[in-house]
């Protein structure tokens, strides 16, 4: 098993604020939402990738019906140019991202966050998120991979 994925087994996971889950939806959840610990993920953008496009999984794990799980990572900019990430595509509205839409010099990096609402989800979820990049013919795909007990 790859180290960062025996680490988010092993690491505690960190409650939302009640800011957040409020601002999420005007029901609250039954169960504490979590967060997965930050693991220094970064995602790369290339040109590769901006020409050809890509996908990466971001997975959540177990979690209980009606958790929000939320996960935090990085966008590098590995390429010559600044890039812009504009907007995004769901699968489902139990997914959202948040971001920063100003560009990314090269070589550096864009804070995301992902929340994934689990209510009224059972078994095993597999959902999609699409990166939008100004002037990249392709988007990025992220895959939410989840468990729903």
């Amino acid at each position: 098993m790859h180290p960062s994925r025996l680490l988010r087994r092993i690491l505690p996971a960190a409650l939302l604020t009640a800011g957040l889950a409020a601002g999420l939806t005007a029901c609250k959840p039954r169960t504490a939402a979590r967060q997965l610990p930050p693991a220094g993920r970064i995602i790369a953008l290339t040109d590769s990738v901006l020409r050809n496009g890509g996908s990466d999984t971001i997975r959540f794990g177990h979690l209980g019906s009606g958790e929000i799980a939320l996960s935090r990572f990085r966008i590098e900019n590995r390429t010559e140019k600044p890039v812009v990430v504009t907007s995004y595509r769901t699968s489902c509205g139990c997914t959202s991202l948040e971001f920063d839409k100003q560009p990314v010099p090269p070589g550096g990096t864009l804070p995301v966050e992902i929340t994934f609402d689990s209510r009224g989800e059972h078994g095993w979820q597999l959902k999609s998120v699409e990166l939008l990049v100004a002037g990249a013919p392709k988007t990025i795909r992220l895959l939410i991979e989840a468990d729903i007990d």
